[in-house]
């Protein structure tokens, strides 16, 4: 496999880890900063609350929509099932 060398600018990480922060834990100041940095090219600020937004839609997927279901349990045995015990007569 190949190992790919992507290095991402120092600023562009720091905006990108800002936006997601701030969408996490202040979503209406991140949405509003978004908007007031519509008009500039991005810069990372609005692809990390972007990022932050496709997880949270990932998350409140239910689990037969995201691939990870439960495996189902193994039938249990009938605890009587193949006892030969018969109660004594006297």
């Amino acid at each position: 496999m190949e190992e790919q060398n992507t290095s991402v600018p120092p600023d562009y990480q720091k905006r990108f880890n800002e936006g997601y922060t701030i969408a996490k834990y202040l979503p209406e100041l991140a949405s509003q900063l978004t908007e007031a940095m519509k008009d500039k090219e991005p810069n990372g600020f609005q692809d990390g609350r972007q990022q932050f937004l496709s997880e949270q839609v990932k998350d409140k997927r239910p689990a037969w929509l995201t691939g990870k279901r439960p495996a189902k349990a193994e039938p249990q045995p009938d605890k009587s099932k193949d006892r030969d015990i018969e109660p004594e007569l006297d």
